[in-house]
């Protein structure tokens, strides 16, 4: 599965400007490692970008270690602090919108002044991802009827889709999609201490109160275990947007 992984970023993002978002979790440090097993930097000018945010989970003095990590595997390796604040006065239905609409605008005010045609944005969506949005689709019977439920429905069946050619002809790539978090702790757990990347140092003090933890009642069933099962679902219940209808909003609401 590492190497099929490997063969897929490598004729995704051969020759090309690619963005990697390193959050530091476990779908990205997985990717991480396999970049750098594969030496997929060299087939592409790549950037690893970190938003350390919220600060209260990552570690200045890991910060500070993958700073001279990345120099010395000469990659350009990005940390945009953000001066924003979140503390758990806020409401926990709202932290994980606050912390996703602070880490876009981070990310933007970064990659606007560079963006070019045909760069490849990369990010760590996997299918335990996508079981929790279609549950949610489910559950909450997103449609087209207010334009809230309008956008929340584009953001979700977005990333059902392994790449996503935006309005300025960049892509977003979801190389993970077609494996669960029990295959990517997997092959974390065959990585010794010595060998590990990390940024952080807890858990998100918010993690538990996600939508996302739908996902575990999925893998614990042994349901939805696959990615084309997900997909056909989506495609047979629901009424998949066409790629003008993605565009109607901003491109970085598909990053995370």
């Amino acid at each position: 599965m590492t190497n099929d992984l490997a063969q897929s970023i490598i004729a995704t993002a051969n020759q090309r400007n690619v963005y990697f978002l390193w959050s530091g979790g476990n779908d990205s440090n997985f990717l991480l490692r396999t970049i750098l097993k594969y030496d997929i930097n060299s087939v592409c000018k790549l950037k690893v970008v970190t938003i350390p945010f919220p600060q209260h989970v990552y570690s200045p003095e890991k910060m500070r270690d993958n700073v001279n990590f990345f120099a010395d595997l000469n990659i350009d390796f990005q940390a945009l602090n953000t001066e924003e604040q979140i503390n758990d006065s806020v409401p926990y239905s709202k932290a994980c919108l606050f912390c996703k609409t602070i880490r876009r605008a981070r990310f933007l005010e970064y990659y606007e002044p560079l963006q070019k045609k045909d760069d490849l944005i990369i990010t760590g969506h996997n299918l335990s991802d996508l079981m929790s949005y279609y549950a949610e689709l489910c559950i909450f019977q997103l449609d087209k009827t207010s334009v809230s439920r309008e956008e929340r429905f584009l953001e979700v069946t977005n990333k059902f889709l392994r790449i996503y050619r935006t309005e300025f002809e960049t892509d977003i790539f979801r190389p993970l999609i077609d494996m669960s978090n029990v295959s990517i702790q997997r092959q974390l757990d065959c990585v010794t201490e010595e060998d590990s990347i990390e940024i952080t140092t807890q858990k998100c003090y918010w993690a538990d109160q996600r939508k996302r933890l739908l996902q575990e009642y999925f893998t614990k069933a042994n349901i939805l275990s696959d990615f084309e099962t997900v997909k056909r679902l989506l495609e047979v219940n629901f009424s998949m947007p066409s790629i003008e209808e993605f565009r109607k909003l901003p491109f970085d609401t598909y990053l995370v």
